[in-house]
């Protein structure tokens, strides 16, 4: 699946209409009452917006224009997409893309499925989606001047666009990604997989290749607590949205704000925290009581099924024919000269699910859960207004968000792990017998319910004192171990301890207590667990080698510390060795630890009844060798010496665009601390190759970081945007976070009324 596309402008002329319908358009509908008493936005230096109001509508509607005032052009752009009228606004798209991607969100029933959504999520609901609709609004009327004309022709924004991109991104971006669906998709298409293919060799490979959207979350409790407190902490790693040289990863982007309604000094609510643009609540975020972070989980909620057609318009089902059904639906295409071009569409769906793909006389259907959730923005705001451990599961019970874990600490010193989402009741097997393509002709294939909240893996309060998540399945959340695979359907999830999880297991066991600054080092970790298992036997057989090569190469490793600091020496080498072992033919490849890595072999596996020591060694050591000694040489040429430092290879190059978000400027290119998820750090950060093939540029990983400690007067917290709290053509609050970023810091949040006064440097009614 597309998970994102570059949106192009159009001519001067086409834009300058553009311009005059939106305004007309905005002032037909736009909610521009004069502001109500105290509904103002305090700005302060790092473009954060601190949004008053007396009723939390009015601080929904602010928030709404807050956002646009930092990512106006990043919101319209999603809002096209998510419509799936792209192609109507901008074209075809190079290639046909932009009419490709408008195809496939009309065959999800997107914009169907939001219009029903809105009509039964309720009126709670509706009033806090109409009110940020109309700070949207209320945003591009006054300053409309500020945006250029190609993304005014998006305007205005109603509520079932937000509905649209909480589908896109929530649902058919990060649920099918992380089921592999993209990749799956893809072999199936080029005809190298199909239905009942042996897991371990096809669609466990396949998902080793999938999205990259992980995250680190930990919640200590205050027997854990130096200071009695319950630490929360919640670092989301994903993409760095539009702030980065790649184009088109705008769904991705979180913006921070804080939301406080009623009066200043004694409020209703007083939230902070962050949300992908163009979402009307906080997505991860805390109040003075309470607060939660999200990861992915190793939920399996998307399936594509293979469905054998007996004639033109029928299907193999339960031993008969079955017809399809069928939806009309058409797309607009503007045409090189301003006119428009129709293309209508047959959306054709199984009782599985829309039909995706066809190859020959087999076709894909896709099959999501959560569909029947349709008031998220109502459970957010009733988890953000819960006061206790007790009235946030009520609200969080309602299981309207189909996605991620949830890590939750607060105020009263509780804590919890939930498996969280919409998890699909399996008729049997394992998780590894349902992640590939599964077959479209049994009913036994086909879940039609999903697990209640009571049935999810969870603990709160376990004896160990801490709860964690980085991606692993439940059955590690805690130490001592609670959550056990054997008491739960073997389908749910897999028995495996990736290598970052295990890194934060093994920090949080390191000590019996921590303060909030000892989370804080933890959490920067950049060392390399990797390293830690394998250099050992690396090390000893290039020195037995008799190579003065690979015996070079060794000292350097040897004196390494496995960090990959900006300044740590070794890292890099070790890089490039990991890399072409990793890819040398004939190397047998592991199968104890392989759902999202592809590794070489193993001496010692992972093994469940030493979930955090294992795997160790390596299986061979001959192709080990050959490809440290490739290795080196390469990093010679390219550098100069064997000891390059980490941050003179990887960088941190952000970037800003020109007023059409086509043209991408760099405007930092700092030494940059952290490896990529494979090699098991704490802090991550994920690199691409760089135009000059000699450095590694970044483009997502560590992100947003929120650090929260519960005292008995308020929250003491501490957070990072690495790329900036806006992403509007030339702004200046791109990379006016990194310098924290480098230090491996956070910045203070500024929450009370005198801190907020203190650091405003615009105020604004709305």
């Amino acid at each position: 699946m597309a998970s994102g596309h570059a949106v192009r402008g159009v001519s001067t002329i086409l834009r300058t209409a553009c311009l005059a319908a939106a305004v007309a358009a905005l002032q037909a509908v736009a909610t521009t009452a004069a502001a109500a008493d105290g509904a103002e936005i305090r700005w302060d230096e790092l473009g954060i917006p601190h949004i008053y109001g007396p009723d939390l509508p009015t601080v929904v509607r602010g928030f709404g224009y807050a956002q646009m005032e930092n990512h106006a052009e990043t919101i319209l752009g999603n809002v096209a997409q998510a419509r799936g009228r792209l192609a109507e606004y901008f074209g075809a798209g190079a290639g046909g893309a932009y009419v490709a991607s408008d195809v496939q969100v009309r065959t999800f029933g997107i914009p169907q499925r939001s219009a029903r959504w809105l009509r039964e999520g309720g009126s709670e609901q509706r009033a806090l989606l109409e009110a940020f609709a109309a700070g949207v609004n209320e945003y591009a009327q006054r300053h409309g001047d500020t945006i250029d004309p190609s993304f005014l022709q998006v305007l205005p924004i109603v509520p079932e666009d937000i509905l649209d991109g909480i589908q896109y991104t929530i649902t058919f971006t990060f649920q099918s990604e992380q089921s592999g669906v993209p990749q799956l998709l893809s072999q199936w298409q080029q005809g190298a997989i199909a239905a009942g293919a042996p897991a371990a060799t096809s669609a466990v490979a396949l998902l080793a290749q999938a999205a990259r959207n992980g995250s680190n979350g930990w919640a200590i409790a205050p027997a854990r607590s130096a200071s009695g407190n319950a630490i929360l902490m919640g670092n989301p790693h994903l993409p760095w949205g539009n702030n980065q040289p790649i184009q088109g990863l705008g769904i991705y982007q979180w913006m921070e704000a804080q939301l406080v309604v009623g009066e200043r000094d004694h409020p209703r609510l007083n939230a902070t925290g962050a949300v992908f643009v163009g979402g009307p609540f906080l997505g991860i975020a805390y109040t003075d009581d309470l607060g939660w972070t999200h990861t992915n989980n190793t939920i399996k909620n998307a399936d594509l099924y293979e469905l054998t057609l007996t004639g033109t318009d029928t299907y193999l089902w339960d031993g008969g024919s079955r017809p399809f059904e069928h939806r009309a639906d058409s797309l607009r295409i503007r045409q090189p000269d301003g006119s428009f071009a129709t293309q209508a569409i047959d959306v054709v769906s199984s009782v599985h699910g829309p039909v995706i793909a066809q190859r020959g006389t087999k076709a894909l259907a896709l099959r999501v859960a959560g569909l029947d959730a349709p008031a998220l923005t109502t459970e957010y705001f009733r988890m953000l207004q819960a006061h206790d451990l007790p009235q946030f599961i009520e609200a969080n019970s309602a299981l309207q968000m189909p996605f991620f874990n949830v890590i939750y600490a607060d105020r009263g010193g509780h804590i919890m792990y939930l498996f969280g989402g919409r998890q699909p009741v399996r008729s049997g097997g394992t998780f590894y017998d349902w992640i590939g393509i599964l077959p479209g002709d049994r009913p036994s294939a086909l879940w039609t319910r999903t697990l209640s909240w009571g049935e999810l893996p969870r603990t709160i309060d376990p004896p160990g004192g801490f709860v964690q998540n980085g991606n692993d399945a439940p059955w590690s959340a805690t130490f001592p171990q609670v959550l056990r695979y054997q008491d739960y359907p073997a389908w749910i999830a897999p028995l495996f301890t990736e290598l970052r999880p295990q890194h934060n297991l093994l920090y949080l066991l390191s000590r019996p207590k921590f303060t909030a600054d000892e989370i804080l080092h933890g959490k920067m970790s950049t060392k390399m667990e990797l390293a830690a298992r394998v250099l050992p036997d690396l090390i000893a057989a290039a020195r037995n080698s008799g190579d003065a090569t690979a015996a070079a190469a060794a000292t350097v490793l040897a004196a390494w510390d496995y960090r990959a600091d900006a300044t740590s020496r070794g890292a890099a080498l070790f890089e490039r060795w990991w890399t072409l072992y990793a890819a040398a033919p004939g190397v047998a490849q592991d199968t104890t630890m392989f759902l999202y890595f592809s590794h070489p072999a193993f001496r010692i596996g992972w093994n469940p009844a030493d979930p955090l020591h294992t795997p160790v060694g390596l299986a061979e050591t001959t192709v080990a060798v050959q490809s440290l000694i490739t290795a080196a040489q390469q990093v010679v040429g390219l550098y100069g010496a064997l000891d390059v430092a980490w941050g003179d290879v990887h960088r941190t190059v952000l970037a800003t665009h020109d007023a059409t978000m086509q043209q991408v400027i760099p405007v930092s290119n700092d030494p940059e601390s952290g490896p990529d998820d494979v090699y098991g750090p704490i802090r991550t950060v994920w690199p691409f190759p760089a135009p000059d093939g000699q450095h590694a540029w970044a483009y997502g990983g560590d992100g947003y970081v929120q650090l929260v400690e519960f005292t008995p007067q308020g929250v003491k917290a501490r957070a990072l945007l690495t790329y900036g709290n806006a992403s509007r053509p030339g702004s200046s609050h791109v990379t006016d976070q990194l310098p924290w970023f480098d230090r491996k810091e956070l910045r203070p949040v500024w929450r009370t009324p005198a801190e907020v006064d203190s650091h405003t440097v615009t105020r604004e009614p709305y």
